[in-house]
């Protein structure tokens, strides 16, 4: 099975979410992790790839959004994989897109709504609305806390089917963030 993690952020996807992706590239899996690539990563199994992708985590400009969205079907077209594991918004409204119009399945991954949905700009209620109609299409929303599920499914991003609350947390390695 091809399982491909798509971030605004390869730091941070390899820095909390490596114990995910090893276990599944541990039993066989090929992975691809597609992310702007801003640290040098080298992966642990000859069956993971890192793809780079320009992505603008603070930009809200549509033009810049409407290339990330061609960009990412062009990459999952080609890469084709079996499942996406979305995390942040641009990858999780984008990418939860470009996998639905390929048909392929996906989960998206809200660790937190932030400013986006604390705020009435007409920026944030566009991006409301783009997050609410993308999150149709994910097989199922992961969030970290029952505040955050509570918050998805009062504004309708996510249905009570889909919205799965990961009461352990998502597989950060806590050994690696002692204090």
């Amino acid at each position: 099975m091809k399982i491909l993690f798509c971030d605004n952020s390869l730091r941070e996807l390899v820095n909390f979410r490596e114990k995910v992706f090893d276990d599944f590239a541990e039993k066989g899996h090929d992975i691809v992790l597609l992310a702007p690539k801003n640290r040098d990563y080298v992966p642990k199994y000859g069956n993971v790839k890192v793809l780079d992708i320009d992505l603008k985590r603070g930009s809200m400009n549509p033009i810049s959004d409407l290339g990330l969205f061609f960009k990412l079907v062009r990459i999952y077209r080609s890469e084709n994989p079996d499942y996406v594991i979305h995390y942040t918004i641009k990858p999780n409204v984008y990418g939860s897109l470009a996998a639905a119009i390929l048909r392929i399945p996906s989960t998206s991954m809200i660790a937190g709504l932030g400013y986006t949905f604390s705020s009435n700009t007409i920026g944030c209620k566009v991006a409301r609305s783009l997050y609410r109609f993308a999150m149709k299409f994910p097989e199922h929303i992961l969030v970290l806390n029952k505040y955050n599920r509570d918050l998805v499914l009062s504004h309708k991003i996510g249905n009570r089917k889909q919205v799965i609350l990961l009461k352990g947390g998502e597989g950060v390695d806590l050994d690696k963030f002692k204090i």
